[in-house]
């Protein structure tokens, strides 16, 4: 029997008939198990595109066309779901997927750019899909229940962000075993001196350019082969599990020129949007820090590109415990002191980062910064995208798509740059961008805080007109 409820986006609610009420949580762990399926395979792909396909900067360069098509796909995401729906462009998404990990098993030119633009064309639409389904299913959950929204939010991408980050934790951990036994590359041929801080992708000084021994080709068929196995579980989960939801009120209304143009409008009519882009940026940026510098030039470079999955696991492993963790103390602690944290974490980091350039026998320093980057990304992970379904509740896939948009944009540029300036100007812009974003999300906060309290204060004045009796003043 199919239940009916309200979907609530801010003051606008509209009478739907969809089968997710009273099984929204286990709605949120379906949607999870696929991505932990099919993420296991891309994270430690995605890890290690800077150091396994190095060839005339073939890794890099698939990622920066990736991320150049995200662009396009997150301005289509809102008109492509309002057509097909978030179940059918899940689907699509993990077909592309699938395209993608088979193009590894041969990595050139010709085969993995084709398939990293088309999977660069879904992940948009993946990540939008998913923005709303989470989100529509907390906003049923607080409308049935009466339940805080902030919290609520919280609480459900925790649950879905826990099981994404532990993807840092098996992929990295099933990449590192099966190129640990390959012990013909587990050394660099790099030298100290251009590791970490000095790193550059060019010979711009002598001895800056670091160059790691790629595995053999046994090795790298059996990888692509546990990885493939794990996209198609993650297509199956989808396929068999997953409930199809209604389209919210504001895709249902939207008109195909509305839903293609959302992703700009949205822009023009809300002020809040425009200063959290920056923000939007460094979230991007300091991915790609840890995807391509972190991984290449302090970990490969130094230790062998064998070492990428065990770090990058401990980062997950302190990912998905921060996630956990975040999603539940909120409610107490609030966003702010969540955000303020994880920004100092990040801007901690980023200083170390430009002065270190890692020796053979400083490990636990590798890993010690790892565990303590996972714990702010488990912070933006859970939290960022609740403060856009908190922000912009009645334009929930715009909000959304312009925030994939933006970091696509972002991951793009970093990637490019990449190809032609060292580590230490890389870092430079990510510290400077990661300032100025937080100023201009504590104008937004202080913005969104003064509203508040005036509508609060109008209320009140109305409440008093209404019930003269309560200005009575007793004998």
């Amino acid at each position: 029997m199919k239940h009916t409820m309200k979907i609530c986006f801010g003051c606008k609610t509209t009478e739907n008939e969809v089968g997710i009420t009273g099984r929204e949580t286990w709605n949120v762990v379906i949607i999870s198990l696929s991505f932990f399926a099919v993420f296991t395979a891309y994270t430690a792909l995605q890890n290690l595109q800077s150091s396994l396909n190095q060839e005339d900067g073939l890794g890099v360069t698939s990622l920066s066309c990736l991320y150049a098509f995200v662009i396009v796909s997150a301005i289509l995401a809102p008109w492509i779901i309002k057509t097909l729906g978030i179940k059918i462009s899940l689907l699509i998404s993990w077909v592309s997927h699938i395209l993608y990990t088979c193009s590894n098993f041969y990595p050139t030119f010709a085969t993995l750019i084709p398939t990293s633009i088309l999977l660069g064309l879904i992940s948009g639409l993946l990540w939008t899909s998913q923005g709303v389904f989470i989100s529509t299913n907390a906003y049923s959950i607080s409308e049935n229940n009466k339940a805080e929204i902030h919290a609520t939010l919280s609480r459900l991408n925790g649950i879905f962000f826990t099981f994404f980050e532990l993807t840092q934790i098996t992929g990295n951990l099933i990449s590192s075993f099966v190129l640990n036994k390959d012990t013909a590359f587990n050394t660099t041929m790099s030298s100290a001196s251009a590791c970490g801080c000095n790193d550059c992708p060019v010979d711009v000084h002598s001895n800056s350019t670091s160059k790691i021994t790629e595995p053999a080709n046994s090795a790298r068929y059996l990888l692509m082969s546990i990885f493939l196995a794990f996209d198609v579980l993650g297509f199956l989960c989808t396929v068999i599990f997953l409930p199809a939801i209604q389209k919210t009120q504001w895709a249902e209304k939207a008109n195909g020129k509305e839903s293609v143009t959302a992703c700009c409008s949205v822009l023009r009519t809300d002020p809040k949007l425009v200063f959290l882009l920056p923000l939007f940026s460094i979230v991007a940026m300091q991915k790609a820090v840890v995807w391509t510098d972190f991984t290449k030039s302090y970990a490969s470079c130094t230790f062998g590109i064998h070492m990428v999955g065990f770090v990058m696991a401990s980062y997950g492993c302190a990912t998905t415990a921060s996630a956990i963790v975040t999603s539940r103390i909120a409610k107490y602690t609030g966003r702010y002191v969540l955000f303020a944290t994880a920004v100092a974490i990040d801007l901690t980091i980023f200083i170390v980062l430009y002065f270190w350039a890692p020796t053979a026998d400083q490990e636990v320093h590798l890993f010690s910064m790892a565990v303590v980057w996972g714990l702010g990304e488990g912070i933006w992970a859970t939290q960022f995208n609740a403060l856009i379904a908190l922000l912009f509740p009645e334009r929930t896939e715009a909000a959304f798509a312009n925030y994939h948009c933006t970091k696509a944009a972002s991951f793009t540029v970093y990637f490019v740059i990449s190809l032609y300036v060292c580590v230490k100007v890389k870092l430079l812009l990510v510290i400077v961008l990661l300032v100025v974003g937080s100023a201009m999300y504590a104008g937004v906060e202080v913005h969104v805080y003064r509203n508040r309290h005036v509508v609060e204060k109008e209320i009140q004045v109305v409440n008093v007109e209404n019930n003269p009796e309560n200005n009575t003043t007793r004998l």
